[in-house]
């Protein structure tokens, strides 16, 4: 008999582990916020007493909680606020759907919105400056495509941004113009999308509390027990210690910090918090594939000279990259270009060779053009490499990646199977809100890729990325990724199997129950 009874007990489901040791199992006993034994019902019942509340599955799935090593989640959290636009199927409902919007909101004020796209309209058109003029002339507005590389404005938000038809287009975007009067139409492209972005006020603290605090919320009903939590801003972080100190974390939160904050925020991290900590900073080598800012070795299909920009020197790159690791965190390095990656590994391999990095791994983030060379390198110093299954999917279906790459170097895009076979370490987050949220969508697209389908990866690969693997990341896997006595009782109960549904129904699986250290914290 155990020498105390659980608090909880899991019984009659179909329990992945993510332990080699115990695929499946049963039953799980929890003690506090600890798993005290995973089993059969036989091996957990001694755990249940009097006072344990048992959980009959019914069958279903249980999961660790599934860990988003890549989101925004302060932005995130605002877009919440914003218009949902994503089931708009005509500019009438648009326009309807804004008018609503203004109704509520007083005059002056910013109206932000997402997820519109002209290929559901029944008119078969972009939006234009007067539709929205229409029906708000007062409040300025900005409504972004659902692949967030385009919007559109009204008349109010171009007077404020002090944008008329005599302004030029930026480097890389583009302000759309009517071609016979050279008006403009509201619409703005890549880059120049900033243009309007930039004069949007920041939301008050306390606007921006409670929309983190919605966002966690709407973390946890994804079945997201932990996130890393990319900082874009130095205003976030006292709004994460506020929200800590006030029990509102309701998920627990690896802060991934911009390497130019180092220096202010290392009392911060003074001890180890199971619900909060800084972890790691980022440092940017190159810009992003669809602003053809990554760096690449051959220019870009079609162009003659443009092949991306390293954003810092070889000795720039590795003087941050000591400073983070003697602060004690894990270097995080953007580099979607094979030329950025490979100044990367040049700067790893330097450091290796000079000094211990004390148990701390090197992750590149979105690490996406590829090569065999680069990939033996990467296996070598055993760097970890973080992707976004969604935003590798966007690669190829908006972005046209065979197109702007060409069909050999595309084939060398996000290689998840090659890394795999290769024993490189890989992990899985969601870029939420650029991309959504679900690690359950996350998976279908790891598994079903369509370009190149020789690169998907096996369900079960998949659900490594999201739990043990990304626990490793951060350093983290004797606590949490799986299910095994004394780690943390991060648990995830789902409506099916992934492992056993058609994979191009996994987006489907409903989260039923999201606990936390055996605490539920959400229930559909």
């Amino acid at each position: 008999m155990p020498a105390l009874f659980a608090d909880l007990a899991l019984v009659n489901g179909k329990v992945r582990t993510m332990n080699p040791a115990q695929p499946t199992a049963e039953a799980i006993a929890v003690g506090k916020d600890r798993i005290l034994k995973v089993g059969t019902n036989d091996e957990v019942n001694p755990w249940i007493g009097e006072n344990t509340k048992v959980i009959d599955l019914k069958g279903k799935t249980v999961v660790p909680g599934f860990i988003d090593t890549h989101i925004h989640v302060a932005d995130f959290g605002r877009s919440l606020m914003w218009l949902d636009l994503k089931h708009v199927k005509s500019i009438k409902e648009l326009q309807s759907s804004l008018k609503e919007r203004v109704q509520k909101t007083s005059s002056g004020k910013w109206i932000i919105g997402r997820g519109w796209s002209q290929d559901r309209f029944e008119e078969k058109r972009l939006p234009t400056l007067s539709d929205l003029d229409s029906v708000s002339p007062d409040n300025p507005v900005i409504l972004y495509h659902e692949s967030a590389m385009m919007c559109i404005v009204n008349s109010k938000a171009l007077e404020l941004a002090h944008i008329t038809r005599l302004s030029p287009n930026s480097m890389d975007g583009a302000i759309d113009r009517d071609p016979k009067t050279g008006a403009l139409t509201g619409i703005f492209r890549d880059s120049a999308t900033d243009l309007l972005w930039k004069m949007v006020p920041e939301p008050s603290e306390n606007e921006l509390l409670d929309a983190i605090v919605l966002a966690c919320k709407k973390i946890a009903a994804a079945g997201v027990t932990s996130v890393h939590w990319m900082v874009l801003s130095p205003v976030e972080i006292p709004i994460v210690e506020k929200l800590h100190a006030q029990r509102k974390l309701s998920i627990r939160v690896y802060l991934i910090i911009p390497a130019n904050l180092l220096d202010s925020m290392l009392n911060f991290r003074s001890t180890y918090n199971l619900a909060l900590r800084i972890g790691g900073a980022v440092i940017n080598a190159d810009g992003y594939l669809a602003a053809k800012s990554a760096a690449l070795f051959q220019p870009y299909k079609g162009e003659i000279e443009t092949s991306g920009t390293l954003l810092c020197t070889q000795e720039e790159m590795y003087s941050a990259t000591s400073k983070i690791l003697k602060a004690g965190l894990q270097p995080v390095i953007h580099a979607m270009g094979d030329r950025a990656v490979d100044a990367v590994l040049t700067t790893i391999e330097r450091l290796t060779s000079e000094t211990s990095s004390k148990g701390i791994s090197f992750r590149i983030e979105q690490a996406a053009l590829l090569d065999k060379m680069l990939i033996e390198r990467m296996k070598k110093l055993k760097v970890i490499v973080s992707v976004q299954p969604c935003v590798a999917e966007s690669e190829f279906s908006v972005w046209s990646a065979l197109e702007n790459l060409g069909p050999f170097r595309a084939r060398w895009l996000y290689p998840l199977k090659t890394l795999f076979e290769e024993g490189v370490r890989v992990i899985g987050g969601s870029d939420c809100p650029m991309e959504p949220l679900s690690p359950l969508l996350g998976i279908q697209a790891a598994v079903t890729r369509e370009f190149f389908p020789e690169e998907r990866i096996s369900v079960d690969q998949a659900l490594r990325i999201y739990t043990i693997d990304a626990a490793y990341s951060s350093g983290e896997e004797n606590m949490k990724g799986s299910f095994e006595e004394g780690k943390l009782a991060d648990i995830v109960v789902l409506s099916r199997d992934p492992l056993t549904v058609a994979p191009n129904k996994i987006c489907d699986i409903q989260v039923e129950m999201t606990f936390i250290g055996g605490r539920i914290v959400f229930k559909r």
